[in-house]
């Protein structure tokens, strides 16, 4: 039985008093290699003050641009856009010709028109492994991935948005460990028929109350069209004895290696194509509509080519253009809705009290349900659980923060008669430190990076000194967490951002 449930948060709005266009460090597209990044590694940009020894001159023309901040910034590029679902306010926030910079004017160099981009070799068609390096992950989030129209010429023009055309899409990825980190991996399909140059274009959006999402530009250049696919048996189509009755749905779905849904097709049972020879033809039809260079249902032909055959429903197979890829198929019981679940009273901000810091919240139902609510900390570990069993009432859950920062408060419910726990709210929260001294200071840096108030906000430094961070619009520097320039009394550029009481 599938369980939805719809949610209800009663939460305090949330200020961002910071640029629109700062954001915490958190990733950068790995393969194909984002532009930043490329420059970043080839090097070169601390040794002249021109630019002459970078030896990549669309990196050299950044440089001159904007200096060496987008080559030390790798993984923030980044805008906040609250209303982010509106590709109006997108648009509006990211702006034509700053997209590649992720719409900061303090990084456009990574957008200037150049015909020199360094390129990865790509085969139109091609279904690959988009890899994205998340010094920070962060869910929930989705995906969107754009394509530079053909005629577009990266030596004349930066991009805009009507350069740009959608051709891929991804829901909340779970993300990969590896020996030198984090990252995202998603299959993707490039455009077919396309021959020369083209930028890449990747949207991170996380879904939170800022609105972060995170640009990244990754030049590539079609090298031919991708060969036929090389077909790999995943085994039967539908197993006899598998039924489906009316008000049922069947649901088709493939994964990559790494467990993410990179295919899912379902089709509603009804009067008409309960049969099961019925639903499986219309349901084959779909998939191979929909998904031809990742699978396909039917029979291999002596040519290499599948092809579905109704004649013989149990002699068809699944065939996937990856051996890594999984196969599920699943007959999904009518939906019936459980009871909803309300959570109520999550604020955005909470401030330390004796040591620590109490966060409540009061989950009822009409249901019945095991209420799981978790404290992440930034690296989605997490610190405190608070549990409680709901039966057609309410109950009251706490978890406690030992120390200031950012957090993510997650509930979550399991219905009764159910093995699956589902999300039914996730509230960003900051911590801000216990005041001392009668409120002389704020926090302790680097505590609450990424929550301080330009004009407002004072640090205590390790110095034993205190900090102001500098009015708008200098004071979004106090944002960045990078030490080593923007450190209170420390930093190669800390007066950028502050001025010491």
């Amino acid at each position: 039985m599938k369980n939805v449930f719809t949610l209800s948060v009663a939460a305090a709005s949330v200020v961002t008093a910071m640029l629109p266009q700062l954001a915490n460090a958190h990733g950068w597209a790995d393969y194909p290699k984002a532009r930043q990044v490329i420059c970043n590694e080839d090097g070169g940009y601390w040794g002249s003050a021109d630019g002459s020894t970078i030896p990549n001159e669309a990196c050299r023309a950044a440089f001159l641009e904007s200096g060496t901040y987008p080559f030390i910034q790798t993984n923030e590029f980044a805008s906040l856009v609250p209303n982010h679902t509106d590709m109006d306010a997108v648009k509006n926030t990211v702006k034509d010709g700053l997209i590649c910079a992720g719409g900061d004017t303090k990084k456009s160099g990574m957008a200037v028109a150049s015909a020199n981009w360094q390129r990865t070799e790509m085969k139109a068609g091609e279904t690959f492994t988009f890899r994205y390096r998340a010094t920070a992950p962060h869910n929930p989030s989705y995906w969107q991935f754009y394509m530079t129209k053909p005629g577009y010429d990266a030596a004349h023009g930066r991009i805009t948005w009507d350069d740009l055309e959608l051709f891929d899409t991804a829901g909340n990825i779970a993300v990969t460990q590896e020996n030198d980190g984090k990252y995202y991996h998603i299959e993707l399909t490039l455009p077919a028929d396309r021959v020369g140059d083209a930028t890449l274009v990747s949207r991170w959006q996380r879904e939170d109350p800022a609105g972060e999402g995170f640009y990244n530009c990754s030049d590539i250049r079609f090298d031919g069209e991708v060969q036929p696919a090389e077909w790999t048996s995943k085994g039967a189509y539908v197993k006899p004895g598998i039924t489906a009755e009316q008000g049922d749905s069947v649901w088709f779905r493939i994964f990559s290696a790494q467990g993410n849904e990179i295919a899912f097709e379902k089709l509603a049972i009804t009067a008409a194509n309960e049969d099961v020879h019925a639903w499986s033809y219309d349901l084959a039809e779909l998939v191979n509509a929909k998904y031809p260079t990742i699978t396909k249902v039917g029979i291999q032909q002596a040519s290499g080519e599948i092809a579905y055959n109704a004649a013989d429903l149990y002699a068809n197979q699944v065939f996937v253009t990856n051996g890594d890829y999984s196969y599920a198929l699943d007959v999904r019981d009518a939906v019936v809705e459980p009871a909803p679940v309300m959570v109520d009273g999550l604020k955005p901000e909470y401030s330390m009290a004796g040591g620590s810091a109490a966060i409540a919240a009061t989950v009822r139902s009409e249901g019945q349900y095991i209420i799981n609510m978790s404290l992440l900390d930034a690296s989605g570990t997490p610190v405190s659980l608070a549990s409680e069993m709901i039966n057609n009432g309410s109950a009251s859950l706490e978890v406690v923060a030992a120390k200031a920062g950012e957090y993510t408060v997650e509930v979550t419910a399991m219905a009764k008669g159910s093995h699956e726990a589902k999300v039914v709210a996730s509230q960003a929260v900051t911590v801000k430190a216990e005041s001392t001294g009668g409120g002389e200071y704020d926090f302790e840096y680097p505590q609450g990076v990424g929550s301080y108030v330009p004009g407002e906000t004072v640090v205590l430094g390790r110095d034993g000194n205190t900090y102001q961070c500098r009015p708008f619009p200098e004071g979004g520097w106090c944002n960045i967490d990078s030490a080593a320039h923007y450190e209170p009394g420390f930093g190669s550029a800390w007066k950028d951002a502050w001025i010491k009481q």
